[in-house]
């Protein structure tokens, strides 16, 4: 008598404790409530995204200016820069408002999704929540494909490309790449583990810009800053005598409406925080409302002050940190410091959508929108199933954009600007019908909000319509479209499986007769051994069962091998309880004599349920595994088409494996 303990060293034992080292070991339920986020957490989860936008958002302004795609930039959009930088904060603030209400009203979570489901129907909450489906992936990839576009000019070795077998593959793809698959195992560890881990560069990124803002408005304080091309101030007065079109101002009010893109993200994840949730996340939405107002207006500023604009080789946020910190070699250290942190918020603003997409969509699946599956929790108590399909569909596009972020970004933002028109009409709405205390004010800030970041979206669809947008624009419609279908699936099922007490119940009658097949190879082994045991067991008691074997003769000469091994280790133990049906097949087929065998049973034996029995073998290794089974598994997939037949898989087991320690273990 042997005992098998779990300390065997099997290959799959290994895989999984390599699984665990580097996920982590599965957690109960039970302490769900301990991995939940502090505010000083769930700030760097949730807001990563929203804070990597202050990084390009006011260059995104200035680059509107241009009179073609490739002339430099009209100097008198510093002019309007401070304005237009004015009337997005203003919009962030009635924005970040909206949403902070939706928090309290809807503390399950779903941010768009659930205010416009809720308060506009069905359709208006699906193109919301499809909206931020876009825009969470193309987030992913926006964000990673800047990062390392920035990581690439820094290094120039990164280049060039590699050749994997026949295929010739650009560095930066791969690195893209790897960096997605980094982002999605930290968050497959849990919340709060990526939280730590995001934590550094986030905060970095707040503290080195806020320096160099401080900076830059003490340099303005004492008189110690020179313009960048003085010269260029005489002639903007030039340039204004030129009139600037309205289009103009509204593409740049729309591009540096970026700096918006991301405050959703708290909304949709309330769940992932401590306890009061809403209270918590109302919390982290003031602060980084505050953050971004502080950092966008700031760099709007020191922009102006330094007389700044963005060239081929190098970012606004960059010469601001240049100008602010000086050119001694502190000032210089910290302008490097300040680049290698924005480099790592651009890169890790992906992770917002890795914590508000799987959340999303598992709200989406709780409503029957979306696969039920994406609602399960994983063993870490995240959801594995949404941070996979963020993971594929973002690398997907980094692959077909070849990681370019200039092909990517026409794409972005349409969608978000879409679900916070939605949103605001829905919390107006909301207002309107509830007419509690201060309801006025209420829906007099989101139908302005409504009506801006609306004209934003279409400014933004129309402006960048053949750069790209049309994909998004097309794409929404057909995502919606998904949702309704896998609904009326969801619909049909609930309805067709639900049972009343008054529909027929089959456990209401005596059970109907049972025919039990076992379908023997060319030998009597081990296999064969287990599955007749099995069957014996099915039958054993019952007078109104019968059991048969049946094989599929292909060859004779086997047959009568066969045939010899069955009256020496079967029939003298189930004797004539057992007959054993050899049927003929010329042309080497074993499916279809099966199915005719089923076919005359039916008719022999009506009203009979038929069980087969499929005997099946595990070697202990899934390296030669799959040179087993493959007749089983033909089988049965083809009777699983076949009403009325149950399929039993009796499996034997040629090296049996111990449970996990702590379970008990195998004894022979």
């Amino acid at each position: 008598m042997v005992n098998v303990r779990s300390a065997s060293f099997t290959v799959r034992g290994t895989i999984q404790q390599l699984r665990n080292i580097v996920l982590g070991n599965p957690l109960p339920s039970s302490v769900s409530l301990e991995h939940r986020l502090p505010i000083i957490l769930a700030l760097p989860v949730f807001a990563s995204d929203a804070l990597s936008s202050v990084a390009y958002a006011t260059q995104e302004i200035l680059l509107q200016f241009k009179e073609t795609p490739t002339s430099p930039i009209n100097p008198i959009a510093l002019s309007y820069l401070i304005g237009i930088s004015l009337a997005i904060a203003i919009l962030i603030v009635i924005v970040a408002t909206s949403y902070r209400q939706a928090i309290h009203l809807y503390p399950s979570g779903g941010g768009s999704y659930s205010v416009s489901r809720d308060n506009l129907g069905v359709l208006p909450g699906l193109v919301a929540a499809a909206s931020l489906f876009v825009d969470y992936v193309l987030t992913v990839a926006v964000s990673v494909s800047s990062g390392v576009e920035n990581l690439v000019a820094f290094f120039k070795s990164l280049q060039g490309t590699v050749h994997v077998s026949s295929m010739t593959i650009s560095i930066p793809v791969l690195l893209s790449v790897a960096l997605i698959l980094v982002i999605m195992l930290i968050n497959l560890r849990g919340t709060k583990e990526s939280g730590w881990l995001f934590a550094l560069p986030a905060y970095t990124f707040v503290l080195m810009l806020t320096l160099a803002l401080g900076m830059a408005f003490y340099r303005m304080l004492t008189h110690s800053w020179v313009p960048i091309d003085a010269g260029q101030v005489a002639e903007t007065t030039t340039h204004t005598l030129k009139a600037i079109s309205l289009i103009v101002i509204l593409r740049a009010f729309s591009s540096g409406c970026s700096a918006l893109t991301g405050v959703e993200a708290v909304s949709n994840g309330i769940s992932a925080f401590e306890p009061p949730e809403a209270k918590n996340a109302s919390k982290t939405l003031l602060v980084l409302m505050i953050l971004l107002l502080v950092m966008f207006l700031g760099l709007a500023f020191a922009t102006t002050l330094f007389h700044i604009l963005p060239t081929e080789g190098e970012t606004v946020i960059s010469m601001v940190a240049r100008e602010s910190f000086g050119s001694s070699q502190i000032g210089t250290f910290l302008s490097l410091l300040m680049t290698f942190a924005t480099l790592a918020i651009l890169m890790i603003a992906a992770n917002t959508s890795f914590a508000g997409f799987p959340r999303l969509l598992a709200i989406v699946a709780k409503d029957g929108y979306s696969a039920k599956s994406f609602a399960n929790l994983g063993e870490r108590l995240v959801h594995n199933q949404g941070i996979f399909v963020l993971t594929g569909l973002s690398m997907m596009l980094i692959i077909m954009f070849h990681a370019k972020t200039n092909a990517l970004i026409p794409l972005y933002a349409v969608g978000v600007f879409i679900c916070f028109t939605l949103s605001q009409f829905g919390m107006a709405k909301k207002a309107s019908k509830s007419k509690g205390k201060g309801w006025q004010r209420t829906f007099a800030l989101n139908l302005f909000g409504a009506v801006i970041t609306g004209i934003v979206a279409v400014v933004q669809a129309y402006s960048k319509f053949h750069e790209g947008a049309w994909m998004v624009v097309v794409l929404l419609p057909l995502l919606v479209l998904f949702c309704y279908t896998i609904h009326r699936h969801y619909t049909w099922f609930d309805k067709t499986m639900t049972i009343l007490p008054s529909d027929y119940n089959p456990l209401s009658i005596p059970p109907d007769p049972i025919l039990v097949l076992v379908l023997v190879s060319s030998d009597i082994h081990r296999g064969t051994l287990e599955g007749l045991d099995c069957a014996r067991n099915l039958v054993s008691g019952r007078k109104d069962s019968e059991l048969r074997a049946v094989h599929i003769e292909v060859d004779p000469e086997k047959t009568v091998r066969l045939r010899t091994k069955w009256s020496q280790l079967v029939e003298p133990y189930l004797g004539y309880h057992i007959k054993l049906d050899v049927v003929s097949s010329p042309y080497r087929l074993i499916t279809e004599p099966i199915l005719e065998f089923l076919d005359q049973s039916d008719l022999t034996h009506p009203n009979t349920r038929i069980i087969i029995i499929l005997p099946e073998f595990e070697t202990g290794s899934f390296v030669t595994q799959f040179l087993h089974n493959f007749t089983a598994h033909r089988l049965r997939k083809m009777l699983m088409d076949r009403p009325n037949i149950t399929i039993v898989s009796s499996r034997y087991f040629m090296r049996p494996k111990a449970w996990r320690e702590g379970r008990g273990g195998l004894t022979y």
